[in-house]
């Protein structure tokens, strides 16, 4: 395996991260959208935080798709041309250490999400309790968990997706 690989698969991993990241971001600018819709008088200040919000999250999905698909790309800007030559001892495969990171990755989105779900389930509980009904940040955990459990279940099908050869251009 080259040092260059090693990179390549550095860079998808924090793609697939990021991927997590902007779930979060997601479920955040959402509900700020929500809330600034039923709003009746908005501020400048507040269209302002929304656009640049927006723009914000556009950019993280642009970066994220970058790390996923444009890998090599950015393998190319980073890497001296000695990289692409040297060998690193490494007897793991590719797809062996991207299914690891997904299962890493999944768990801890798992461990994070827990607890505040049953946080959100509580209070949706207590709010039902009251006659208010918000399913919005509940559903947000819960899809949390699920993409958690998605990445720890299927990550040896990502793994080899992630991992098949190129062809050589």
């Amino acid at each position: 395996m080259k040092k260059s690989d090693i990179y390549e698969i550095a860079i998808k991993i924090l793609g697939i991260y990021f991927l997590v990241t902007i779930i979060q971001l997601m479920v955040g600018s959402f509900a700020y959208l929500s809330a600034m819709i039923f709003q009746k008088n908005l501020a400048s200040e507040e269209m302002m935080f929304a656009g640049v919000s927006f723009f914000v999250f556009i950019i993280m999905i642009l970066l994220d798709l970058c790390f996923i698909f444009k890998t090599h790309v950015i393998v190319k800007l980073i890497c001296k041309s000695a990289d692409f030559e040297q060998d690193v001892p490494f007897t793991v495969s590719r797809k062996s250490v991207y299914e690891i990171a997904l299962v890493l990755m999944g768990m801890i989105i798992i461990v994070w999400a827990i607890p505040d779900f049953i946080y959100k389930l509580w209070n949706y509980v207590q709010r039902l309790q009251m006659s208010i009904d918000n399913k919005s940040s509940l559903i947000a955990s819960g899809i949390r968990i699920v993409v958690g459990l998605v990445a720890v279940v299927y990550s040896t099908a990502i793994a080899n997706f992630l991992a098949k050869e190129k062809a050589v251009e």
